[in-house]
């Protein structure tokens, strides 16, 4: 999970990392008490706010603050909506550092990055130094005056099982003062039952978890029969979209997007999930309003049964009947495939559902320009 600026400083704080006197306001009424200069930050999980306007130097009386504030809050930062902004007392700077702590793949464990700080740190040639994770950290390879919170940042990204833990720019100022003025944390969801610091759910777009988003993932806690809901987005679209795992499933959103089609949500299904898996994850799916249709996609299985799936998901259309009606397109292929599509074709008959059913034999992405036809009507959009 990335975290928002100001909660990655929470968890500094927490490790006495000092950072400047701040305020998080959540709209444009509220009252700011620290006084000028500030620095306004919208608050967004996308880098390089800056040069997207999300960052604001405001110098003058209380009123041009509140001007400012209300202009962030009307913008979108890098595409995404500004809810929060941290207000902060302004820093006068002498020397810009970027610091953190990560994990290196080249090594396999954990590494401090140092160097020079502020906008475009990634290019100006900072170090990479491995840390013995057994005997920790213990403020090598930094000046002196850094040493004590380049510790502090290590207890961070132990204590609390993170990714990520990176202050840039960590500043220090002429009378001999230590800032974070800014914070990024990833925190390893494996980690969090045992975080005793908890943050809002959230999903892979920054904003909260969607009810259905919660419960898909519910599907597969204490199951390990393959996978079904682990995997599932809500998008704003109006195709609902149930797709087998792995690189085909990224290949069909791309194909259906690019023939105009919406997608309602992005899930998938793999490793042979049993039909009761399938039915949950078909009921969350159906259950978003104003759905234009349904598109079942996947490539030719190995060892998922397509029997098993796709009556797990015909036991949920059944009990949803969706009204009015709408096109299902259905490719898929693998073993019981022919079993299955017998069945679909009868059960379409007797209930009224209007499939449109596809084998191995047709490719995955052609069935993408079926499924926009239908749902829109030929128009496309």
């Amino acid at each position: 999970m990335l975290l928002y600026e100001f909660e990655g400083k929470e968890l500094f704080k927490k490790c006495s990392i000092s950072v400047p006197t701040n305020q998080l306001v959540s709209s444009s009424v509220d009252q700011i008490t620290i006084k000028t200069p500030l620095v306004l930050k919208a608050q967004v999980l996308s880098g390089k706010r800056a040069q997207s306007g999300g960052i604001v130097m405001v110098k003058g009386k209380a009123e041009s603050v509140k001007g400012e504030v209300e202009k962030l809050f009307g913008k979108e930062v890098n595409g995404e909506k500004v809810e929060r902004v941290l207000v902060e007392e302004a820093v006068e700077i002498e020397k810009e550092y970027y610091l953190s702590f990560s994990y290196s793949t080249e090594t396999r464990g954990p590494v401090m990055t140092f160097g020079e700080g502020g906008t475009g740190a990634e290019e100006k040639g900072a170090k990479i130094y491995p840390v013995d994770i057994l005997a920790g950290y213990s403020g090598e390879n930094v000046p002196e005056e850094l040493k004590d919170i380049a510790k502090k940042l290590w207890e961070v990204f132990t204590k609390y099982d993170c990714e990520l833990a990176e202050i840039n720019p960590l500043v220090t100022t002429k009378d001999g003062k230590v800032y974070t003025l800014d914070a990024k944390v990833i925190l390893d969801d494996d980690g969090d039952f045992r975080r005793e610091v908890k943050f809002p759910e959230r999903n892979l777009f920054g904003r909260a978890s969607t009810e259905r988003e919660i419960e898909a993932r519910k599907i597969d806690e204490g199951d390990h029969r393959g996978t079904a809901g682990s995997v599932y987005w809500d998008l704003n679209g109006d195709i609902a979209v149930l797709a087998a795992g792995g690189g085909g499933s990224v290949v069909n959103m791309d194909a259906l997007i690019a023939l105009g089609g919406k997608p309602a949500n992005y899930t998938e299904h793999s490793g042979n999930p049993p039909r009761e898996k399938l039915k949950k994850l078909t009921k969350i799916l159906l259950s978003k309003p104003g759905l234009k249709g349904l598109w079942i996609v996947g490539g030719t299985a190995n060892f998922t049964d397509i029997y098993e799936t796709l009556m797990g998901f015909v036991e949920a259309l059944r009990e949803i009947k969706p009204k009015p009606t709408y096109p299902i397109v259905i490719r898929r292929g693998g073993p019981r495939d022919k079993e299955a599509f017998e069945a679909l074709k009868e059960i379409g008959e007797e209930e009224g559902f209007d499939f449109h059913i596809f084998g191995r034999e047709t490719p995955m992405t052609s069935t993408a320009k079926t499924m926009v036809d239908l749902a829109y009507g030929n128009t496309g959009n």
